[in-house]
């Protein structure tokens, strides 16, 4: 069944890259109503007020295939556009959110490290790279789906944006020793930092 829906994940990317692709560049919005069958439709001019702003302000060239392009550390924020968009669809988290925590982590340096040993643009810890099917934390696509899976993780479990960046940032059982966000500055620092960004950025 997990595979099922992750194909179904797959498939729907590569279909929005299909509607994309043809737009003349231009600056577009996209939109996203979910059915009472639980099927997702995106489009770029909605004609219901129950579809909400899934994209905003996406430029065409972001569905291009950059495959062949080699990833440096040029920091510019829509470089990696393409790939936390595919992350955002295969694991359904707000495409504004990742780009938010990505900003935070890493600034979107691919080659980040912190102190710690947190690697990569989601800012990976070498322990659980494993686990997160990760083989070099410096590719951002690998890094990128890596991060994200545990962010999606993350919100399942607590099922609060708020909480889910706290997990993220110190550990699942720091939140659930403290039952909520704990009171060391790093943590409510990274929390406020990034929510105040998606907040910026996605308009809500």
């Amino acid at each position: 069944m997990m595979y099922q829906q992750k194909n179904i994940w797959i498939c729907l990317f590569y279909t929005v890259i299909t509607i994309f692709i043809c737009i003349p560049s231009f600056r577009v919005e996209i939109y996203d109503l979910k059915d009472n069958s639980g099927v997702r439709h995106f489009t770029n001019a909605p004609e219901s007020p129950q579809y909400y702003l899934y994209l905003k302000n996406t430029h065409y060239q972001y569905f291009k295939s950059s495959s062949s392009e080699k990833f440096t550390t040029n920091f510019d924020p829509d470089r990696y556009d393409q790939l936390i968009l595919k992350a955002s669809l295969l694991h359904d988290v707000d495409f504004s959110l990742l780009k938010s925590i990505i900003k935070i982590e890493s600034n979107f340096d691919c080659y980040a490290v912190s102190q710690r040993g947190a690697k990569g643009l989601m800012q990976i810890m070498p322990r659980n790279f494993t686990f997160l099917n990760i083989t070099n934390p410096f590719d951002p696509e690998e890094n990128i789906m890596g991060g994200t899976f545990y962010f999606k993780q993350m919100l399942e479990k607590f099922n609060k944006i708020e909480l889910a960046l706290a997990a993220y940032n110190a550990g699942p059982n720091t939140i659930d020793k403290y039952n909520g966000i704990p009171a060391n500055s790093e943590t409510q620092k990274y929390v406020k930092k990034v929510m105040s960004d998606y907040k910026n950025t996605s308009g809500i």
